[in-house]
């Protein structure tokens, strides 16, 4: 599915391409839920000859129909830049890169170590979660040492923030058309994963939230957010992805076991989706206050 964001006049416009919505089997790991993993997105920001892509896909399906959006521009793709070293976001380049031969593709310095050094683990999960409906990727970005990109002459700001579901990571904003590419730091109407961070992390996250909303966007494209999501919901986006985050680290401190947590969660959030999001976070949160607690006993 794709929606189309007209973020401003001629000579530059953002494009959101939505991911599908796909099946997680019983196949995979022991201990972690079934269900649904939440859609992904993809920004193409288009001036009058060029396009940059942020963010890549992974699944088969999405990969090609994003290719064929690129294609339809009639417009060179000079760049695919990845906001973070999850496999949803960057497992694509690899086969758009074969498509689009003369395109770079790019990551923060540190975000191409991650991705490096998370390789093997990222390649193993999704084959377990997805199998052959995900692409293979196996390429590294290109380090990005310059925080600016531009379309057509038009700047594109590279912001590293200090956290978000993982670390390190960023989000990209074009001034000109006032849009906000936030990867995994905002989310919209989709429970975010908490599952790989620590509540001294969560702290941090909200400091990231912090920024997107200093820099005054018209429009916010979340890394995950409904097919009929809205990019201009911008304060319903922020306040939601802040208020989320202080109910999760409550929760974490008061939840007597998993279920109670995701009850807690899911009462204050009826329209979020992706409940897998939240099973698997409240996992991952209790079993690190489990090992917290043990640690503070052993210390005694």
């Amino acid at each position: 599915m794709t929606d189309i964001t007209d973020a401003g006049t001629p000579p530059v416009r953002a494009t959101t391409y939505v991911g599908r919505w796909p099946e997680i089997p019983a196949r995979e790991a022991p201990g972690t839920p079934d269900g649904t993993f939440s859609p992904t997105t993809s920004v193409l920001i288009s001036g009058p000859t060029e396009v940059v892509l942020i963010d890549a896909q992974y699944l088969e399906d999405d990969v090609r129909e994003l290719g064929d959006l690129i294609e339809r521009t009639g417009k060179t793709l000079t760049t695919i830049y990845v906001t973070h070293a999850h496999a949803d976001h960057y497992a694509g380049a690899e086969t758009l890169l074969e498509r689009f031969p003369t395109a770079r593709y790019v990551a923060l310095p540190n975000v191409a170590q991650a991705i490096h050094d998370t390789l093997e683990v990222q390649q193993s999960q999704w084959d377990l979660l997805f199998g052959d409906a995900c692409v293979s990727f196996s390429a590294i970005p290109e380090s990005l040492h310059e925080t600016t990109l531009y379309v057509d002459g038009t700047p594109i700001e590279i912001i590293e923030i200090e956290q978000a579901d993982i670390s390190p990571t960023s989000i990209v904003h074009v001034p000109d058309i006032g849009v906000v590419v936030a990867g995994d730091a905002i989310y919209n109407e989709i429970h975010p994963m908490l599952g790989l961070s620590t509540p001294d992390e969560w702290q941090a996250w909200q400091r990231a939230i912090d920024v997107v909303e200093g820099l005054n966007p018209r429009s916010v494209i979340a890394g995950h957010r409904r097919p009929d999501g809205d990019d201009h919901a911008v304060e319903e986006m922020i306040a939601q992805t802040r208020a989320y985050l202080a109910d999760f680290s409550a929760t974490y401190h008061e939840a007597e076991n998993v279920e109670d947590f995701v009850q807690t969660i899911a009462t204050k959030y009826p329209h979020h989706g992706n409940l897998w999001t939240l099973l698997f976070s409240a996992n991952s949160a209790l079993e690190h206050r489990e090992k917290m607690s043990a640690d503070r006993a052993t210390s005694k």
